[in-house]
């Protein structure tokens, strides 16, 4: 096979510098992987060997636990899960009676599972630009809600399959329930799903609409959604959509009731962690009157109750501006609820999109600015760079960059995401020297330089979340934490 000269540096440039205080990472691989990728092309006196591309390549997802139980079998073991965990392809996810989960994608796409769910993840690829190709997943029981960011790579695709029928999607929200008699049921809230039955019967089902498989596989004509007041998702979304919009989706954590709460009786929530901004607290419920309570690091309460009334039932929000960072501790408690009625709590955290470094209460955001890590490569010597930065998931990010250096071409591109036990992990997606693919060749070379395993990097901090935000005409990796 064809060998690769090493690339030569430009003369007398300095080699590329880490910005200071600009969202460093504290690992020995340096505070960019783009930049450790071009750095290592350049003057790491590396031999690489031409390898045939790979079309595409397995992500793993990551766990978010809402409310206990869920099991996570993973090779044929099943345990008990946590947040943070990674979901592999042919891994199972199943909630119990009580439990409420949701898989991240690193493009933003989510399938939530409510209670009594099974699914089986068939498989979660990227492109060599990062970019979601294809998710699979098998629904065995129960329901799910998916909202699936707008594919862009040629082809790609999201699918959910039941027994009886698949739901296949490019960018979307719908929701899937396969009864136990092996029908399926199909709403479509956002954009359009093809509904394919077994039998090779099918529809198109807009937004708005419903159709169902029956279990020999002959899909109905679809019809307008029919209200369900037991659908598990109906408060889940209305308080996390909220929350969403009014902040950084990513930052995003929802729990719910344990049983029905009554007039008098106030339910704790999980803790939210942040490293500070504007934290924006919101309840749903079916009406009545309750009272959210978020009391801060410092130990001050913020509350709100009754709320204003929506299609789904009432809405309050607390507002703290220039909250510390920290931990804040949330309750729920009724005061006019009878008969005791369930909710959902959704927290998000508000904060300016800029290149910073902000620790608080023990907590970590380190923001970097693709157009700061543009400006280092280019005062080092290089032309024509692009760097960027994309996902709005907390579970991960897509980190690429290109250039040329003293005439050579170098590309390079990596899904960065929270690999669970606080570690940071790296996928390598694309890296070519003049259109000559090095994937495999620059992977090893960072993982010997660096004396870690790329699938699991510490870095100096507990990872909780990985993602992307915009502002302006440039894009920011955000990674945040506690220590």
């Amino acid at each position: 096979m064809a060998q690769v000269p090493p690339p030569i540096a430009p003369p007398g440039a300095p080699p590329p510098t880490r910005p200071k205080r600009r969202g460093c990472l504290g690992c020995g691989l340096g505070c960019l992987i783009p930049v450790v990728l071009i750095v290592l092309l350049l003057v790491g006196g590396f031999y690489f060997l031409v390898v045939q591309a790979a079309a595409s390549v397995s992500v793993p997802a990551q766990l978010v636990v809402l409310n206990p139980a869920t099991t996570l079998v993973h090779g044929g073991s099943a345990q008990p899960a946590t947040s943070g965990a990674q979901v592999h392809e042919n891994d199972q996810v199943r909630t119990d009676a009580n439990g409420r989960s949701l898989i991240q994608f690193q493009d933003g796409s989510i399938t939530r599972l409510a209670p009594s769910t099974q699914i089986t993840l068939t498989s979660a690829q990227f492109d060599s630009k990062g970019r979601l190709a294809k998710v699979g997943i098998g629904q065995q029981a129960g329901r799910t809600m998916n909202t699936v960011e707008k594919l862009v790579a040629g082809n790609a695709s999201f699918t959910v399959s039941g027994h009886s029928a698949n739901a296949s999607v490019r960018g979307t929200k719908f929701e899937v329930v396969q009864f136990a008699n092996g029908g399926v049921l199909l709403k479509t809230y956002i954009g359009r799903v093809h509904l394919a039955g077994s039998n090779g019967s099918g529809a198109d089902v807009n937004a708005g609409q419903q159709a169902s498989a029956a279990p020999n596989g002959a899909v109905s004509p679809p019809v307008p959604i029919a209200p369900d007041p037991n659908d598990p998702f109906t408060l889940w979304m209305a308080s996390e959509e909220g929350a969403k919009a009014a902040g950084q989706p990513a930052t995003a954590q929802t729990s719910f009731n344990n049983g029905g709460l009554g007039t008098g009786q106030t339910q704790a929530q999980p803790d939210y962690s942040t490293a500070g901004g504007e934290v924006i607290g919101e309840l749903a419920y079916p009406g009545s009157n309750m009272r959210l309570t978020i009391t801060d690091p410092n130990g001050v309460p913020h509350q709100n109750s009754g709320g204003s009334v929506t299609r789904n039932g009432k809405l309050v929000v607390v507002d703290i501006p220039n909250a510390p960072g920290g931990v804040f501790k949330i309750s729920v408690t009724g005061v006019d609820v009878n008969p005791s009625e369930n909710f959902t709590v959704t927290l998000v955290t508000k904060f300016v999109c800029s290149a910073n470094q902000l620790a608080g209460g023990g907590y970590v955001r380190n923001v970097l600015s693709a157009n700061d890590t543009k400006n280092t490569l280019v005062q080092a010597g290089a032309t024509n760079v692009n760097i960027s930065f994309n996902g709005a998931s907390a579970g991960g990010a897509n980190v690429s960059g290109s250039g040329n250096f003293s005439g050579t071409n170098l590309a390079g591109a990596a899904l960065l995401y929270a690999a669970g036990g606080g570690n940071l992990g790296v996928t390598l997606t694309q890296a070519t020297v003049n259109g000559i693919n090095v994937k495999q060749q620059v992977y090893d070379a960072i993982a010997n330089a660096g004396g870690h395993n790329l699938d699991s990097l510490q870095i100096g901090y507990h990872v909780e979340r990985v993602y992307s935000c915009s502002a302006g005409n440039d894009s920011f990796l955000v990674i945040e934490g506690h220590q």
